[in-house]
């Protein structure tokens, strides 16, 4: 086994509502002072009239008829609001049914309702309504391949999480905007596709490292969110994520009305729409998460770092994959079948990963704009000096302290390292 990974944390998972049986049954008046012909077994249906018989048949079978689309009629308004939430309203009650089969409801001779044997009335991990855990998120950094984890993974069969980033954790209640998505998303499922295999729960949010409310709000809602970090040569980062930025100022240009900054302007003290040297301090962003102790010279330099965002330890009990952008890309087949199989299992999936060297380029764009930056032309060697430096500060002290903790998962360890390592070194030819 590839994976360097600590040992196993118990889970606390929520705790599961098992709901009761539906079944009702005729008061003992009607049984005994106003028995319908319904009541009477068929030993005593041979003894009535043919006409009286027929009758009696007939009013079973509209009554069955009756529940049938009674039934049909509930699910298909939970299914129609179930985009609004509505859902959650029309299925609030003491006993929910988490699996239709194509199995009937029975309407007994004596008038009660019960349900055959075959039907579940049982919650599952896939349809539990009162679910509030995430099982993963992908949390950084920019730029390190995590648009491309989230199209592998959307698709994949035990995989439920939004087409789009969902950044809302950041909010004052994002505890809350997340609940809602994680219940409707079970609620969806649960409504219309009751055969899918058991899901895992997911959303991809770059920026979480980033600011420490989001790693505090998932910890308000979730015991054991797996989180998943990539990381990427400092140099080529910077000049990825500001390209792709001046990209975005094209594409979208009612929505980046400022101007392009140049890139010397993005030193720390600045950033455009997050792009700053400073951001490539991956250290100062992976001390926030409070996984390996920190001296009080690390902790000074951490919440000092730059002043564009706010710094704090935010401890939490979640297990950290960290990859670097070579591992997605890898060529070598035995290390990328390996990287996949140990992300996999990380995540608690059953199905293997799709192959990443299969999929198209995630985010990678043709056109060539005059305000690109190529970080090798001479004119740029201060920004690359900067950068060269903060990666070699970053590669020894993820390589000798983070990944040493016991909450750090890494695959391919010796991969990884010779990677990381090369960070302090000029990648331009």
């Amino acid at each position: 086994m590839a994976m360097h990974s600590p040992p196993h944390t118990p889970q606390r998972g929520s705790p599961r509502r098992t709901a009761s049986p539906i079944s009702t049954s005729p008061s003992s008046q009607d049984a005994v002072t106003h028995r319908s012909p319904l009541s009477l077994s068929p030993s005593s249906l041979q003894h009535l009239s043919p006409r009286r018989a027929a009758a009696s048949n007939a009013l079973h079978s509209s009554r069955r008829t009756s529940m049938l689309i009674f039934l049909a009629a509930v699910l298909l308004l939970a299914v129609t609001y179930s985009e609004s939430g509505s859902v959650l309203a029309i299925l609030s009650c003491e006993t929910k049914i988490s699996t239709l089969s194509n199995n009937i409801i029975d309407v007994p001779s004596g008038g009660g309702l019960r349900t055959t044997t075959n039907v579940s009335l049982v919650a599952d991990e896939r349809t539990d309504l009162n679910r509030s855990e995430l099982d993963f998120a992908i949390i950084g950094f920019p730029k390190t391949g995590t648009t491309f984890l989230l199209y592998a993974l959307e698709n994949h069969p035990e995989v439920n999480m939004p087409s789009q980033e969902f950044c809302e954790i950041h909010h004052p209640n994002g505890d809350q905007e997340l609940l809602h998505w994680i219940q409707n998303a079970s609620a969806s499922v649960a409504l219309t596709s009751p055969r899918v295999l058991p899901q895992k729960y997911g959303i991809k949010c770059p920026t979480m490292l980033r600011e420490s409310s989001a790693i505090e709000n998932l910890v308000k809602l979730s015991d054991d969110t797996k989180l998943v970090v990539g990381v990427r040569h400092p140099v080529l980062w910077y000049q990825s994520f500001y390209n792709y930025r001046v990209w975005g100022k094209y594409e979208y240009p009612d929505l980046y009305v400022e101007p392009i900054p140049s890139p010397f302007e993005l030193n720390g003290a600045k950033d455009w729409r997050d792009v700053t040297m400073a951001y490539a301090k991956y250290e100062v962003y992976l001390q926030q998460l409070a996984k390996v102790p920190l001296s009080s010279k690390e902790l000074r330099q951490m919440i000092a770092s730059d002043s564009l965002w706010e710094k704090r330890s935010s401890p939490n009990p979640y297990k950290v994959f960290i990859y670097t952008d070579e591992q997605l890309g890898d060529r070598n087949d035995t290390r990328q079948s390996q990287f996949r199989l140990d992300m996999q299992e990380f995540l608690g999936l059953k199905t293997p990963l799709v192959d990443f060297n299969t999929m198209p380029k995630i985010n990678s764009h043709p056109e060539v704009y005059d305000e690109y930056m190529d970080v090798c032309d001479p004119k740029y060697a201060s920004i690359k000096q900067t950068l060269l430096s903060t990666g070699k500060k970053s590669s020894d002290w993820i390589l000798n302290k983070f990944i040493k903790s016991r909450d750090v998962v890494v695959s391919n360890i010796d991969f990884f390292r010779s990677s990381v390592q090369k960070w302090g070194e000029d990648p331009c030819p």
